[in-house]
């Protein structure tokens, strides 16, 4: 949303995206209708993946800039959850995880405390992460504590192979991965504590 605080009325807005970890990038230009003063307008801006690449560790910061024809750019940061990648297709079988579980090598498993997340309930948590395209697999309890299996596959169709275990109502999960990508899982580790809030 553009919002327009001036007292002149905004025009031919343009927006473009540094390099970045995914390459996204814009489909197209920027739709935006003139905005007066003290007016806003909505736009939805098609995004492309791998057209801007940058070198480097992972990470989910944007650096974007914006212009139009009565002002000079304006820069800005934001930053955007790995869960946003994560596709439809990464729903699994117990013996398809079980053979990728194997078939990936031990030294790229892993697990991380995501002290602020919680599980209230097995059945919502399971259905709220398959909103967000993160697929049950199965589920066992160990002692005191549940665990959960579950599956997601990322950008360029990457596996996430993932086991959480918790204890119903008490913060904090332990969150294991195991995946072909392993320079992924901090922003992996992000997004799931994001999504078990």
């Amino acid at each position: 949303m553009f919002e327009n605080n001036s007292q002149t009325a905004l025009d031919g807005f343009m927006i473009q995206f540094n390099k970045n970890t995914f390459g996204l990038a814009a489909a197209g230009p920027v739709q935006v209708a003139q905005v007066p003063p003290g007016g806003s307008a909505r736009t939805l801006l098609p995004m492309v993946m791998y057209q801007n690449l940058s070198q480097g560790p992972p990470n989910t910061l944007l650096q974007v800039a914006v212009k139009n024809n009565q002002q000079p750019v304006w820069y800005f940061n934001d930053k955007f959850s790995l869960h946003v990648f994560f596709s439809e297709d990464g729903r699994m079988e117990r013996t398809s995880f079980l053979e990728t579980w194997k078939s990936i090598p031990d030294t790229n498993e892993i697990a991380k405390d995501l002290t602020s997340a919680i599980i209230q309930s097995i059945d919502s948590t399971i259905e709220n992460l398959a909103a967000s395209n993160v697929f049950f697999v199965a589920k066992r309890r160990n002692a005191n504590k549940e665990v959960l299996y579950l599956s997601c596959k990322g950008p360029k169709a990457v596996p996430f192979l993932i086991e959480l275990t918790a204890a119903v109502g008490v913060p904090g999960v332990k969150c294991a991965v195991k995946t072909p990508s392993p320079e992924l899982a901090p922003l992996f580790f992000e997004a799931m504590e994001s999504l078990l809030k």
